[in-house]
């Protein structure tokens, strides 16, 4: 398999983690918290926590504290096949590629629900032909992207499809949720909206670079699996974040990129670009720690934290997309993702 091309679509609404808190502070929520929950909130979003901006489907900021399952349910309908589908139209204008020539679609998400789902919705906005194979995915979470881009493999090496595109969407201002749990407050700082979108084929295109898929890993943890994971409460989606997290995260990535590394013969020296989710600042240097890697191994991810914030799913694939503009070395590279489950999943790549 080859990925082609690579895009992303936002909200138009950005807001700086200064105006958030400003938010914040106004609400009615931020009275009912208690001193300590104050103290955390404001530590997290005017504290260096590698967030500058985060993009969220609200057209006021103020917007994010009506948590009414009703209003966020209809926050994702509104939002996630919009930008879901401009991520894919963007990918295939850029691949050269026309909508009736695919003929297959994955879709991931985590932070809302539809049924029929996302690819029915995304299909006829951008006029995917009918007979096209359509799978929506859910219960990954963050790490949803390579699961996702695993499936477009797998369609392809079967001979079902021979042009999928792989999209992963989340409106988490659909699933924020407030109280005194460290976690869920950590979450309503960190997470924004976004979708990312790739465009995979089972031949190499003749005019842009060549991106070919070489093998893929994945780790289960099913004991670390209330460490990072979504429960309802109320009717809402209410995000359970462990503060072991990072190193969760650090030593699941460690083992699929020892376990692929093994299993190619390759050494670690030849992975010429490093392509990665961000769960946040903290998730990056555990990463950066145990994998013994450089701060501008992961600089790509970095920025994209900085701009975005933490959007899930998605982000992975705006890391993979600006590795291709840029472009990266020729050679080796390695695309990881982490998430619910608690799961973690590698693609070795190699770009001509």
């Amino acid at each position: 398999m080859y990925l082609w091309s690579a895009s992303h679509a936002m909200p138009e609404y950005s807001y700086t983690q200064g105006d958030c808190l400003r938010a914040f502070q106004s609400s009615s929520h931020y009275d009912q918290l208690s001193r300590g929950s104050q103290v955390l909130l404001k530590k997290i979003l005017v504290g260096d926590n590698g967030i500058h901006t985060r993009r969220l489907a609200l057209s006021s900021i103020e917007d994010a504290f009506v948590l009414n399952p009703d209003v966020l349910h209809q926050r994702f309908v509104q939002y996630a096949p919009k930008l879901a589908s401009d991520a894919v139209s963007r990918a295939i204008e850029q691949s050269g590629l026309h909508s009736e020539d695919i003929d297959g679609l994955v879709v991931s998400t985590c932070t809302g629900y539809l049924c029929p789902g996302l690819t029915s919705y995304i299909s006829e906005r951008i006029g995917i032909r009918r007979n096209a194979i359509m799978l929506d995915l859910v219960g990954h979470g963050c790490g949803a992207a390579i699961p996702n881009l695993r499936t477009a493999q797998a369609l392809i090496k079967s001979g079902q499809a021979a042009k999928v595109v792989s999209v992963c969407v989340e409106i988490c201002s659909a699933a924020f949720y407030i109280d005194n749990d460290p976690g869920v407050l950590i979450s309503a700082c960190l997470f924004g909206d976004g979708a990312g979108a790739v465009v995979c084929s089972a031949k190499p295109a003749d005019d842009r670079r060549r991106v070919a898929w070489i093998d893929s890993s994945s780790y289960l943890q099913p004991e670390e699996r209330d460490s990072l994971r979504f429960e309802h409460q109320k009717g809402m989606l209410r995000n359970i974040l462990s503060p072991k997290t990072p190193l969760i995260a650090a030593e699941s990535a460690q083992h699929d990129l020892t376990r692929m590394l093994k299993k190619t013969g390759l050494g670690r020296e030849m992975i010429q670009a490093w392509i990665t989710h961000a769960g946040g600042k903290r998730v990056l240097e555990a990463l950066t720690d145990r994998m013994g890697l450089k701060d501008a191994d992961l600089s790509i991810s970095r920025e994209l934290l900085r701009d975005y914030g933490n959007i899930s799913s998605p982000f992975v694939l705006l890391a993979l997309e600006r590795h291709l503009q840029l472009p990266s070395p020729p050679g080796f590279w390695w695309m990881n993702s982490f998430g619910a489950g608690f799961s973690s999943h590698g693609i070795l790549l190699k770009a001509y």
